[in-house]
């Protein structure tokens, strides 16, 4: 069972707004990880006292908690629940850290928060149709920001020397104000370290990457539809002594002449000889897997729907598993007749 908010925050069911941030204050200063290293249960319960003050601090969400509880905030709840970062709650409650809480709030939380994983890329690929009745591979080639080979990813020689950054004056963040808020955003010239690098490697002018061609081989399930990510794990961009992000392939299925899609089955016309429609017959017409037979049974009427079982598209969770084939039917009537049959065709007339 979840612990109480009231509790974690020390106050009552009754307390006030201000009450409230009075807690949450004093709370969040004592169980800070800066101020409490290395002690894994601390940043537990700073995490448990940032989740309480975002749902008791919010007049909404906590009408909902005293009457639902944390029923309110779970699955299909409705409630909103808990999202934000502890840290940036944290920040903009004390005014970006500064004041007396520049003490604990030190540039070393700040690498630790650093994204250390590189950005994510995306490519599209387009498909048949008619290749996607079985896996189809890609040999793919594109650009992206790889580690640099000189100083293996890290910008540095072994005479680099590292200053504190003038930018942020060694704090890693730089701060912006919005009316009466005041915004806390990482430093763009040291990316959040609080140190700029001098005599960095001459190859990545110190950025620890450079542009490199790379070339992969992509797997794409059959009955795959359009819109299907596929990623593709380190294959993104290098982040400067770090990891690299992934690659996303985002599938496109081009549209067929001949068939359309519905889900895992194909919908497809075809134009059938008004006698064969009266007389019923067997024609071959196409399929994705080759000819197949269509009975086409006596007394078939125009725009009837004949299924064949199985030649639909494969599922893409289950591929062992088809959709159906459906086949419109349009009669198709000669342009021109032979004495003949305009004859026979007369005759059949008048024995109706």
């Amino acid at each position: 069972m979840s612990e109480d908010y009231y509790n974690i925050l020390s106050v009552s069911k009754t307390a006030t707004q201000d009450e409230i941030k009075k807690a949450y204050r004093k709370l969040a200063i004592k169980w800070h990880p800066d101020k409490n290293k290395g002690d894994a249960n601390a940043e537990e319960h700073f995490k448990k006292i940032s989740e309480a003050y975002d749902i008791l601090s919010d007049t909404t969400k906590r009408a909902k908690y005293d009457q639902f509880g944390h029923a309110a905030f779970q699955q299909g709840g409705g409630g909103g629940g808990f999202h934000s970062d502890p840290f940036d709650m944290f920040n903009s409650f004390f005014g970006g850290g500064g004041g007396n809480f520049d003490s604990f709030f030190t540039s070393d939380n700040r690498k630790r928060r650093r994204q250390t994983q590189g950005s994510d890329l995306k490519i599209d690929i387009e498909v048949k149709l008619s290749e996607i009745v079985d896996d189809v591979h890609r040999t793919i080639k594109f650009n992206r920001n790889g580690k640099c080979g000189s100083c293996n990813g890290t910008g540095e020689t072994s005479s680099s020397t590292y200053k504190s950054c003038k930018q942020c004056g060694g704090r890693g963040a730089v701060y912006r104000r919005m009316g009466p808020m005041q915004m806390e955003q990482i430093c763009p010239v040291c990316e959040g370290s609080g140190s700029e690098l001098h005599g960095g490697c001459v190859q990545c002018s110190g950025k620890g990457v450079q542009s490199e061609s790379v070339e992969t081989r992509i797997k794409i399930p059959k009955g795959c539809h359009s819109g299907v990510k596929l990623r593709v794990s380190n294959y993104g961009n290098y982040a400067k002594g770090g990891e690299f992000g992934d690659l996303y392939a985002v599938i496109y299925v081009k549209k067929d002449e001949y068939f359309d899609r519905d889900g895992d089955h194909l919908v497809c016309e075809e134009h059938i000889d008004f006698y064969d429609m009266i007389l019923g017959h067997t024609k071959t017409i196409n399929s994705l897997y080759g000819k197949v037979n269509l009975k086409i049974p006596a007394g078939t009427q125009p725009e009837s729907v004949l299924r064949i079982n199985n030649y639909g598209l494969p599922n893409l969770r289950n591929g062992s598993t088809k959709g159906d084939m459906y086949v419109m039917i349009k009669p198709k009537f000669p342009k021109n007749i032979s004495l003949e049959q305009k004859s026979i065709l007369d005759l059949y007339r008048k024995t109706k």
